[in-house]
């Protein structure tokens, strides 16, 4: 067996981890996240996000139009 780091920009990890998921079944025995970069990354979004929200440079939904965009989608998807 091979042991193989690799490096997957953040922007990607959800569509690699797919990819390795569609991997013929027993091929792939472990993957490891490393779970402090993955804290790190999360922080630094949330950390934007939080000041796009105090500068008003985006606009947040009402607990209304949030469950209204649910039932749409649920509906969409029903």
């Amino acid at each position: 067996m091979q042991t193989i780091q690799i490096e997957v920009q953040d922007q990607y990890v959800d569509t690699f981890l797919t990819l390795i998921s569609s991997l013929k079944e027993g091929m792939i025995q472990n993957i490891q996240i490393d779970e402090n970069m993955l804290f790190e990354t999360n922080k630094t979004h949330f950390q934007y996000a939080l000041k796009e929200i105090e500068n008003k440079a985006v606009q947040l939904l009402s607990h209304d139009a949030v469950w209204e965009k649910i039932d749409e989608h649920t509906k969409a998807r029903s």
